[in-house]
């Protein structure tokens, strides 16, 4: 019989709210951005899961500290391994982040909802059948 994935077996994982470049405009063009960051540290698990352009902004964001300091740009949340998450923390904080990777991380957290109402990000809605 095969071992059971429970919650300690499975990977750990961070997620980091982030800032995107004010060109980046559309999901598209942010899963673009997050495609460059996976080839520049070789880890296919970044995953891109939240994001809310800078149009959308005003209307579906609450008001947070951390969205309120950065008016200019989309918010994005990116599912990133544990083991990478300090390399990728340390380049995403730098003063040239937003230059080179068209996002700089805002907030880190072990829980996506923390992550969300720091960012001011409704939870996005379930579909139960």
């Amino acid at each position: 019989m095969t071992k059971r994935l429970t919650k300690a077996l499975r990977e750990k994982r961070r997620w980091i709210g982030v800032l995107m470049h004010p060109s980046i405009r559309n999901r598209d063009q942010a899963r673009q951005a997050v495609e460059a960051l996976k080839q520049a540290h070789t880890s296919s698990d970044i995953k891109l899961m939240d994001f809310v352009s800078k149009a959308d902004r005003k209307k579906t964001c609450e008001a947070a500290e951390l969205s309120d300091t950065s008016p200019d740009g989309s918010l994005a949340i990116l599912r990133v391994p544990l083991r990478i998450t300090p390399s990728l923390r340390e380049e995403l904080q730098s003063e040239l982040a937003v230059e080179r990777n068209q996002m700089r991380a805002l907030t880190t957290s072990g829980k996506l909802r923390l992550v969300r109402s720091r960012l001011g990000l409704p939870q996005p809605k379930r579909n139960r059948s």
